[in-house]
């Protein structure tokens, strides 16, 4: 009730006399009330232009009020549900119907989610965008099949003088290959084929060139896609970014292509070339392409130039094509194409040398160039906010008027109608905040431009107060250019006052770097490296938490006793200073780690792959080979290098976190496997197994998530310590040996040393918990989970059977292991007991756990022990693969896994699967980025915290007009947690 309110005050916020226009319409279609019902209203109050589309078939809305609109449905999803309406027959009436249906009933789903906050289902510009890309993709991937099918039959299949099939690819260009494609956009298109020794024929007779074969395969592509039917059409295509444009031909093999571009390829191809992805037909193909044709557009030699004739490409469009600059949010001055050409123009200088920043999307460009210090977190954050404030206003305009324009309207009704689906109170407050975003983007832009004489710096008086030695006058200097360009204090944005009062300790903080000679901003530094001082400044005044970068530099340098190693890599490169600032002014996580080990600093400093599993085998090996090399005991050998090695993949894992390089999921691999190999080189070190030689009698199993692979940076270590008697070394009594010996790999996994923090094991799921014994015997254990000899044991609780479905063999002795997960399966899986009794345990352990654990209480929210939180969460899942363990494909002990395979399974219904599956992403990143944004290993949300907007902006959510990034995760957050705890009510009955 509750969100269908909250629709119909969302239409008529947004209009209301249209929104009682069309309420009365849709009336006669639409169950009035109903959440089909509402949609519609709110479509067509905001987009007019959707209007007919609607009412003319309002199953469209019937069917997203049914399956939902929450989650963005990737490619697979997608091409499955084309596949599912298009068929298998070869129909092409029914091919060009459907691919126009289809495209517009998802064009529709997708301007309802942005016009939805995201705590009702809705998504940012960036993620609907990604949604509208990977629609095109399945359609045009869907008509270039139908176009071959088609064409072979007539002429016979393509084939290679060698008798092979022939290749065809489609190149997505612009903001379709950037993943980044509007609701109205054309789809830039470029079509090649591998080469013209070959042909098609049928009956013998003559053979068809594989160069007119394809060129009328481009064609009815092109037609399929664009030609208008009674069901409207699929896409615009412009083909102009092919080799010659207009005049050049319609497709192209690979040796003509390279040959055009080496002799005549130009800066604007190259630009288009950065963004060209591979869509349809043959995809591996198309990595070829685009590999072949990368040193003309990948240049290892940096030319700044780039920017000037990035520039005369921008003003040349303006001319021609924008009839009204000042309106014109893509073609006007600091508009969307001057946002896209800041990063492509970055990329193009770079990216020849940093293989790490070529990058498609605009979005994701500017995260690897931020993550690499080639721009600041202000830059990156003014810039992208601006690309996504001008995206949302050019996609409003499109919905609305149906047409392929950019221009927004001077028409006082519409343009005020828009400005509050775009969540403002009004035009002109749009107009005012659009005003800020062009001037940070045309600023930016400029700043690219080599030509004329360097700007003065804007740090002069500053860094005359540093070399007066004058706090006072430093802290005012500091203070005026640092808050140019803050926001002013408004109701909407309490906390722009709080960061003006703030910035008197960031100078403060800054100020102390320069009371040493040879710290950051010592006299001594500044005369050595000219550029570094106002480096550091610029880089701190532009970091996401201004405060914390200044504090952690001074708290790095205090605790440097030889700066110059720093100051020597720092000095006269300003984007190593801006990719340190950048790092810690992100994550206190991360500041920690460097000021309590900053002999880390590299590792910040210089970029390294993106950390997987593999390499952290990698990071351990080298870290031992350091290790041997220093004169100790092995056990501290052992310690020292498991610290090392655990503070560099932990940092490298943070960084790739911070930069989103790496998802929740693969965060946890990496940490898990980290966390395995240390208790694989623990358990081998504490019996004493020579290299080389397998571990006998002793098995570690991890449970939780360990055992789930889904560890955080601040995770204990749930493990299991089983041994076989028969196994235990001669003379020796086995239960004190391998008692004594599961201590010694405690020891080593948790002592404290200075290299590093440890692990805290946590062995408290043994059989019998903290009462049992610290290691347990195989039969023991087969014993007491009833699994052994026929003899008396104790009857395992349901939760200790549930903990089993997440067990993992993971150090230790392997065919041990190997008995013990089999047990352990069979406990947990072939012995389920009464799904009722044991739902009903279940239900009293959560209960239990809320009263005497969970910090939940008004206005702070407990992710894991709350309502709706991981724990009840993970019990849904684990009680629904215990009463399925006879289905092999529910076995698993990752929860997303599960989760999919009860979907899959029918276990679960879609929406439940939906609520779980939305509510474990949701809920596993909001932990770790609580982590590695505030360096806090607690599990809670407090709507009263101070860090709450950042942690907001580090989860995606933005600031957005009516609607702060703090207020929206927290209504996220309840939204979330609401479907989880109404799916563990259906599944469990714990109300």
């Amino acid at each position: 009730m509750l969100r269908r309110s909250r629709l119909q005050a969302l239409a008529q916020r947004i209009d209301r006399r249209r929104a009682e226009i069309y309420a009365a319409r849709f009336a006669e279609q639409l169950e009035p009330g109903t959440v089909g019902f509402l949609l519609a209203v709110l479509l067509a109050s905001a987009y007019p232009a959707l209007a007919p589309a609607l009412e003319a078939s309002p199953e469209i809305v019937v069917t997203i009020a049914a399956e939902g609109h929450q989650a963005a449905r990737d490619h697979a999803g997608l091409r499955a549900r084309l596949k599912a309406r298009i068929g298998d027959d070869g129909d092409a009436e029914r091919v060009s119907r459907e691919l126009r249906r289809f495209a517009r009933e998802e064009r529709i789903r997708v301007a309802l989610r942005e016009l939805l906050p995201p705590s009702l289902g809705g998504a940012d510009v960036d993620v609907t965008s990604q949604e509208i890309a990977a629609l095109a993709e399945v359609t045009i991937d869907a008509a270039v099949k139908d176009a071959i099918t088609q064409l072979s039959a007539r002429f016979g299949p393509p084939r290679l003088d060698s008798g092979a099939p022939a290749r065809f690819v489609v190149l997505g260009m612009g903001k379709l290959g950037g993943g980044e494609l509007n609701v109205g956009s054309d789809v830039d298109l470029v079509f090649f084929y591998d080469t013209d020794e070959g042909g098609c024929s049928l009956g013998g007779g003559e053979a068809l060139p594989l160069h007119d074969f394809w060129t009328r395969v481009a064609r009815r592509v092109t037609a399929t896609l664009e030609d208008v039917t009674a069901d409207g059409f699929v896409w615009r295509v412009d083909l102009r970014l092919r080799p010659e444009g207009r005049s050049g031909p319609l497709v192209n093999s690979l040796a003509a292509a390279e040959r055009y571009y080496e002799s005549f390829g130009r800066t604007w191809e190259r630009a288009a070339l950065v963004r060209a992805r591979p869509i349809a037909g043959d995809l591996d193909f198309g990595d070829e392409v685009l590999a072949a044709l990368e040193p003309f557009v990948w240049r290892r030699r940096v030319d700044p130039t780039i920017a000037v004739e990035m520039t005369k490409l921008v003003q040349r469009a303006r001319t021609e094509l924008s009839r009204e600059p000042g309106r014109d949010l893509k073609l006007g001055p600091g508009g969307i194409r001057e946002a896209e050409f800041f990063v492509q123009t970055l990329l193009l200088v770079w990216g020849g040398r940093e293989a790490r920043l070529r990058a498609r999307g605009t979005l994701d460009g500017l995260r690897r160039l931020r993550a690499a210090g080639f721009v600041t977190d202000r830059e990156a954050r003014e810039v992208a906010e601006a690309y996504l404030a001008l995206r949302r206003a050019e996609h409003a305009v499109q919905l609305a008027t149906g047409q392929q324009t950019h221009v927004w309207p001077a028409e006082a009704e519409s343009a005020g109608r828009l400005a509050r689906a775009l969540g403002f109170a009004s035009a002109e407050a749009f107009e005012a905040d659009l005003a800020k975003h062009l001037v940070r983007v045309e600023s930016r832009f400029h700043s690219l431009l080599p030509d004329g004489a360097p700007a003065p710096s804007r740090w002069t008086e500053a860094l005359a107060a540093l070399d007066d030695a004058d706090a006072a006058a430093f802290e005012s200097a500091f203070r005026r250019v640092a808050e140019v360009s803050l926001p002013a204090a408004t109701p909407e944005a309490p906390d722009a006052l709080e960061a003006v009062e703030r910035w008197g300790d960031v100078a403060r903080d800054l100020f102390e770097l320069s009371r040493r000679a040879d710290a950051a901003l010592g006299a001594r530094s500044r005369e050595a490296y000219p550029r570094l001082a106002e480096a550091v400044l610029d880089a701190v005044a532009d970091a996401a938490d201004p405060e914390q970068a200044a504090r952690t530099l001074r708290r790095l340098f205090a605790r440097l006793r030889h700066p110059g190693v720093y100051l020597r890599f720092l000095g006269d490169e300003p984007r190593l200073v801006r990719r340190l600032v950048e790092a810690i002014g992100g994550s206190a996580f991360l500041a920690e780690a460097l000021v309590q080990h900053p002999e880390h600093g590299d590792r910040i400093l210089f970029a390294r792959g993106v950390p997987t599993p593999a390499s952290v085998r990698v990071e351990l090996d080298q870290a031992l080979r350091e290790a041997a090399a220093v004169d100790e005991e092995p056990d501290e050998q052992l310690v020292r290098a498991l610290r090392q090695a655990k503070a560099r993949v932990v940092i490298d894992v943070g960084l790739a976190d911070l930069a989103s390089e790496l998802g929740p999921r693969e965060v946890g691999y990496v940490l898990s496997e980290l966390a395995d190999v240390s208790l694989e080189l623990s358990t081998r070190h504490a019996l004493g197994t020579p290299p080389g030689e397998p571990v006998r009698g002793l098995s570690v199993l991890a449970v939780g998530t360990l055992g789930g692979c889904e560890i955080g940076y601040g995770s204990d270590l749930d493990v299991l310590f089983l041994f076989d008697p028969e196994k235990a070394p001669a003379g020796a009594d086995p239960d004190a040996f391998f008692a004594r010996s599961a201590r010694r790999v405690i020891r080593l996994i948790s002592i404290l040393h200075p290299a590093g923090p440890g692990y805290e094991l946590d062995t408290r799921l043994r059989p019998s918990g903290n009462q049992g014994l610290l290691v347990t015997s195989i039969d023991a254990f087969a014993r007491y989970h009833a699994k052994g000899p026929d003899t008396p044991h104790v009857e395992a609780a349901a939760w200790e059977r549930l903990a089993l479905l997440r067990a993992r063999a993971v150090a230790g002795d392997v065919e041990l292991g190997a008995r013990a997960i089999e047990i352990a399966h069979a406990a947990a899986y072939a012995r389920p007991g009464d799904p009722a009794r044991v739902a009903e345990e279940l239900c009293r352990l959560r209960r239990r756990m809320e009263q005497e654990l969970s910090q939940e209480r008004r206005g702070r929210y407990d992710l894991k022990l709350g309502h709706g939180g991981l724990f009840e969460l993970e019990l849904c899942v684990q009680f629904l693969q215990m009463c399925s363990g006879a289905d092999p494909g529910v076995r698993t002990t990752e929860t997303s896994l599960a989760i999919e395979a009860l979907a899959a399974s029918g276990k679960l219904s879609p929406e439940q699967a939906e609520a779980l599956r939305d509510g474990y992403s949701f809920l596993r990143k909001l932990g770790g980025r609580i982590r590695i944004v505030h360096a806090n290993a607690s599990h809670l949300l407090e709507e009263s915290a101070p860090g709450l907007r950042p942690l907001a902006r580090r989860m995606g959510i933005r600031d957005r007009p009516g609607e702060q990034a703090a207020g929206e995760l927290l209504a996220r957050y309840r939204e979330v947690t609401a479907r989880v705890r109404a799916v563990y009510e259906d599944v469990l009955g714990g109300s």
